[in-house]
């Protein structure tokens, strides 16, 4: 049994890229065969066929940025989201004045007929510049005055009398 030296299982971007790269000069010089290359770099024929297609086409094996998916709103309509946001839920024909994601996704649904998944909302807030509020936890009832009224003179007389 011959010694084989361990390879993961998986190859970082930076190493997929540094293999093709040290592979062009292989590729290049044209004296091994696809066979020999392929066994050389651990890949299949196929990739070094494909690598050869890539080398024609583009003139490198350089690694080109993913550009990922189209976004479906502009940066006109995301200026158009920010100062929908800011006119307030009530101006919108909300209950109260609170923004939650799926109010935000009606919003956005109703105004610019994009129906965003209301996971993908709150990516969307943040990369308006919206961060997420927690409620101070009073009630838009509380009256201080009455508070500090009770607890001066009802709660030492309910002291006395438990006491």
């Amino acid at each position: 049994m011959g010694i084989a030296s361990w390879q993961p299982s998986k190859y970082s971007r930076v190493q997929l890229e540094e293999r093709r790269l040290a592979a062009l000069e292989w590729l290049q010089a044209s004296t091994a065969t696809h066979k020999e290359i392929a066994e050389h770099f651990g890949v299949s024929v196929k990739t070094v066929s494909s690598w050869k297609e890539r080398l024609k086409k583009n003139g490198t094996l350089q690694a080109t940025v993913a550009q990922g998916r189209t976004p479906f709103l502009t940066q006109e309509q995301h200026d158009q989201v920010r100062t929908l946001l800011r006119e307030g839920p009530l101006a919108h024909g909300f209950p109260d004045d609170t923004w939650t994601t799926p109010r935000v996704r009606e919003l956005i649904g109703r105004n610019l007929n994009v129906w965003y998944h209301r996971d993908h909302v709150r990516k969307l807030l943040h990369a308006l510049g919206f961060t997420p509020q927690k409620p101070d936890g009073r009630a838009v009832e509380r009256n201080d005055q009455r508070i500090m009224t009770w607890v001066e003179q009802v709660h030492p007389e309910l002291e006395k009398k438990g006491g």
